[in-house]
């Protein structure tokens, strides 16, 4: 007689169905994308829309402000008395005075000389142009002269150290001085053409187009004076 095997029902154990195949819940969402921790994932987004020190000094206002204004002015400068100082850097002594105040003052005349005068002359071709906006346009240009003198002043101050002619130490000086003035009335200039653009009509655009070339001219050429005048290295380092 052939035994039968007995056909025992395999239960599963509470245990046995978890080992098997039922996991953890939070071992099933290992591979999930892990939750952000506070104070860490939120830290890159609030500085994403940040401006360097730059772009605010340099930034557009349409609102006027006095203070801000002047400030951005003195700032300027600031930085072009750096120029000035690596300037001197090749006499040494009281040519560092002399050509730290010497190359801002030539900004200082343009701003206090030239451009209330520009407001004079557009003011009769009946240009829409009020002080206010003139005095913000004339900051954003020293501002931008003062950053360009002020990032070559390093540079400068090699050269006009280790040249071996007086002659060639004052042509790299006025390179310098020549491509910050440039920048400086290049963003003064269109400052002052947007603002008449939005506003002006043809024929009032067309002699302030003339006024602004002028001004252009007036600019290079008191520069030009003041710098002669005031920074003896342009004159063989005699002061």
């Amino acid at each position: 007689m052939q035994a039968q095997a007995t056909c025992l029902p395999v239960t599963s154990s509470p245990e046995a169905g978890t080992d098997a195949g039922a996991k953890d819940p939070a071992e099933r969402r290992d591979d999930a994308p892990a939750a952000p921790v506070p104070g860490t994932a939120a830290e890159p987004t609030a500085g994403a829309g940040h401006r360097s020190w730059t772009a605010a000094l340099l930034a557009e206002r349409p609102a006027s402000d006095l203070r801000g204004d002047l400030s951005r002015f003195g700032v300027g400068v600031g930085l072009a008395s750096l120029y000035g100082l690596a300037l001197g850097a090749r006499q040494g002594g009281a040519s560092f005075a002399h050509h730290a105040a010497g190359v801002p003052a030539a900004m200082v005349a343009v701003a206090c000389v030239g451009v209330p005068a520009l407001t004079i002359v557009l003011t009769l071709f009946d240009a829409p142009l009020d002080p206010p906006r003139a005095l913000s346009a004339t900051a954003r240009a020293a501002a931008s002269t003062g950053l360009v003198l002020g990032g070559l002043a390093p540079a400068s101050a090699l050269f006009v150290v280790t040249s071996g002619s007086d002659v060639t130490a004052a042509l790299m000086g006025l390179l310098g001085l020549a491509v910050g003035g440039v920048v400086g009335v290049g963003f003064l200039l269109r400052d002052l053409g947007a603002a008449l653009r939005r506003d002006g009509g043809l024929v009032r655009l067309s002699g302030a187009t003339a006024a602004l070339v002028g001004f252009a001219v007036f600019a290079v050429v008191l520069a030009l004076r003041v710098w002669a005048e005031t920074l003896p290295i342009l004159n063989g380092g005699v002061s």
